[in-house]
């Protein structure tokens, strides 16, 4: 698979045309994002780790089509690129109408400096309305996962996978297998990985979701036992915070990720 690299004067970053999808960075000399060591290349296939894109919808489909839609998996086509910045984009083809009978354009810019950012623009070509969701679904890599946790959902309604519903009070801890979506989350997060803290910023994304399946993990063919290496933290409109663009509309939002300093003495 041919990469697209990036480079700054503080990090470095590799995107696969495939899915537009960010497949590791670092940060000041600091892994940000994890790539699973058992991922698999094979085009057409989900590649796990980096920041993986979920459209035009999130979770399992209730007919059966692929999880977290079609977008990830699709080659996207590059229109710019520079030393550290690149945009890409994804229209509709026979694929996606097969998934998704609607006329699209995607584009993903990508800009690594002091931070990775990410900038999502959706376009409706279609002659009707379209209503979808979508998530950056960022693995971050982990050095203390059970000792983790999440600030800034304190008193969102929590979503668990099981439908169970409830307001968050206080951090997200991860000393427990987690899988849950925080409604109308607010625009900054932060991650707390032992000393090792990271800055999740968001803007037009009102979903958030915190992930990590446990041990159970361990069956899945490519994560097995580096489980306890990564932390999903993932930003966008999913559930009730699904998109509505009429036809013609466009609609953009943001992600910016950066490392903060250290909390080690």
């Amino acid at each position: 698979m041919s990469l697209i690299e990036l480079v700054s004067a503080h990090g470095r970053a590799r995107i696969s045309p495939q899915g537009a999808q960010v497949l590791d960075a670092e940060l000041d000399g600091r892994p940000l994002l994890w790539l699973s060591p058992l991922a698999d290349f094979t085009p057409g296939k989900a590649v796990r780790g980096g920041v993986p894109l979920c459209f035009p919808w999130f979770g399992k489909h209730p007919q059966g089509l692929p999880a977290h839609g079609f977008a990830r998996n699709q080659r996207w086509t590059v229109l710019e690129q520079s030393a550290s910045q690149v945009r890409l984009a994804l229209e509709d083809n026979a694929e996606t109408r097969a998934l998704w009978p609607h006329a699209f354009r995607l584009e993903l810019t990508v800009q690594l400096d002091q931070a990775l950012d990410f900038t999502f623009r959706v376009e409706n070509r279609d002659a009707l309305p379209i209503q979808f969701s979508y998530a950056l679904h960022s693995y971050f890599a982990a050095t203390d996962l059970h000792g983790s946790l999440v600030q800034g959902l304190d008193g969102c309604l929590r979503r668990e996978l099981a439908h169970v519903t409830m307001p968050q009070q206080g951090a997200v801890r991860l000393a427990d297998p987690i899988d849950a979506v925080f409604e109308l989350a607010p625009a900054a997060l932060q991650l707390q990985d032992g000393a090792h803290q990271v800055l999740i910023e968001a803007e037009s994304m009102r979903s958030a979701v915190v992930w990590n399946p446990g041990p159970a993990a361990e069956a899945v063919a490519d994560i097995g036992v580096h489980w306890p290496e990564y932390v999903c933290v993932e930003r966008g409109n999913i559930g009730a915070a699904a998109i509505t663009l009429a036809a013609g509309e466009t609609h953009q939002a943001s992600m910016r990720l950066s490392q903060l300093p250290s909390t080690a003495k």
